[in-house]
């Protein structure tokens, strides 16, 4: 069984307990987002490495990235940028 320590308003303290494994995220934190970055091979056709509110990034709404994924995004949207400039 899994137990987890929550805050509430008002400075009070739940303990909530399941016998589901919540996902977590590399860091340790509970993690309600999966990396959204297309990847052959899994069968949702995504990462879904699962990630909390701090390590994600939402490169547009509704889609969330891995601290890899985001880096493979920056990347190529640099690309992107580089072969439009030397289109204009």
């Amino acid at each position: 069984m899994t137990c987890e320590r929550v805050e509430l308003p008002g400075g009070q303290v739940a303990i909530v307990c399941s016998s589901h494994r919540r996902a977590r995220c590399a860091c340790g934190r509970p993690a309600p987002l999966l990396c959204d970055w297309k990847v052959a091979g899994n069968a949702s056709g995504t990462c879904d490495a699962p990630l909390c509110d701090r390590c994600g990034t939402s490169p547009a709404p509704g889609k969330d990235l891995c601290p890899e994924h985001a880096r493979a995004f920056a990347a190529w949207e640099a690309g992107r940028r580089a072969r439009q400039e030397r289109a204009s």
